[in-house]
């Protein structure tokens, strides 16, 4: 299973699910990876490459199989894995045992790309619930994808926020020395996977206007994916090999946070990304795009920055007046902690699932309410 926020979040709801009311295990049609590796530590058995070709049909066999034998009562999917959603529905539907939930952490455009497809849209009339993780993504769904509003259930992605206030102030220098940033450098980190709907060459062309303007700057870039070699090669063409550091996927976020002077995440295209949260429980002010559910999270100018996607000049403006105004940095950090520690916490969130599991697995009627405060 590759790593991105669906799958941090499914890694944190099943590391923190109470042990004494949920028996889990974990089906992969391919191999474990990071993510499935870190699941199996949580607690309970996992299987995988369940699907051994491109075209298997013999993944049903096997699913199946596992289905029957573990017996659960609900089977838990992520949209963002098509393959993966399609074989869960059929197969458990084969059963005739299981109810269904989809997990959706992709925002769908009318003209782009969309969660389900047509084979996907077979099973939804016969899903238990649909979890979107935003109001405005719930009424994306509902309008874009068509989706049943009495199937949507509202549950806000929440982080620990003990992670990102308790950190090792030694571990955060010697990291600083690591990666060889003065005491004089402003730091500019972005998290997010290294794909083409994150926004990264904007990123790119707003740090060469501040280094052009004669600023101390690193750029601090957390992620894997198919662009490294293109965003690398951006970056020597710029001049900025001094300036910029692609670091890879990395497991200290916390600490590479607390070094930061400002977060950016400028996407075109986002639904609820766990990095804006993750930087405002560190008190790291965050500038963003107003796209997805991101205007549910940041007004601008009160607890975040908001410029327009592909903008780097707004951008690069945007990073010096934060860098320049200590008094709105520290209203816009005061503000974003508050929203985090009020409405994204990993708690609400882990609670509003049990809730609704417990709801869906007890409960023999199909339809299910759309809720927001109040989740299932």
């Amino acid at each position: 299973m590759p790593t991105g926020g669906a799958e941090n979040v499914t890694l944190n709801l099943f590391a923190h699910l109470d042990k004494n009311k949920f028996e889990t295990e974990f089906y992969f049609l391919k191999r474990f990876g990071t993510t499935g590796e870190k699941l199996l530590r949580s607690g309970g058995k996992g299987y995988e490459r369940l699907q051994h070709y491109r075209i298997d049909p013999v993944v049903c066999y096997r699913l199946v199989k596992r289905l029957r034998s573990f017996s659960p009562d609900i089977l838990y999917m992520l949209s963002c894995h098509r393959n993966a959603m399609f074989w869960g529905a059929l197969c458990s539907s084969l059963t005739c045992r299981c109810k269904r939930i989809i997990a959706v952490h992709h925002t769908p455009t009318v003209n782009g790309d969309r969660n389900f497809a047509l084979l996907d849209r077979l099973f939804l009339p016969s899903t238990s619930a649909i979890v979107a993780v935003s109001p405005s993504h719930a009424r994306s769904l509902q309008s874009v994808e068509r989706v049943d509003p009495k199937r949507i259930v509202v549950i806000e992605n929440g982080i620990d926020q003990r992670r990102y206030e308790a950190v090792d102030l030694t571990r955060v220098e010697r990291l600083r020395a690591e990666l060889m940033i003065g005491a004089e450098d402003k730091v500019v980190i972005m998290v997010a996977a290294l794909r083409p709907h994150k926004g990264h060459e904007t990123l790119l062309l707003a740090a060469d206007k501040l280094v052009r303007a004669g600023h101390n700057f690193k750029f601090v870039i957390v992620g894997d994916g198919p662009r490294m070699e293109e965003l690398n090669h951006m970056t020597i063409q710029l001049g900025l090999q001094n300036h910029v550091l692609f670091l890879g996927e990395r497991h200290d976020i916390p600490e590479l946070l607390r070094l930061s002077d400002i977060s950016v995440l400028p996407s075109p295209k986002e639904t609820l990304p766990l990095f804006i949260l993750e930087s405002m429980a560190a008190g790291v002010p965050v500038i963003a795009t107003p796209v997805g559910s991101v205007p549910d999270i940041i007004a601008n100018n009160v607890n975040g920055k908001l410029v327009n996607p592909g903008d780097s000049d707004m951008l690069a403006e945007a990073v010096r007046e934060t860098l320049d105004n200590k008094e709105l940095s520290l209203q816009l950090v005061a503000n974003a902690q508050h929203v985090v520690s009020e409405r994204y916490t990993l708690h609400r969130m882990i609670f509003s699932y049990e809730t609704l599991f417990e709801k869906i697995a007890g409960d023999a009627r199909k339809d299910i309410g759309l809720s927001s405060d109040d989740p299932l």
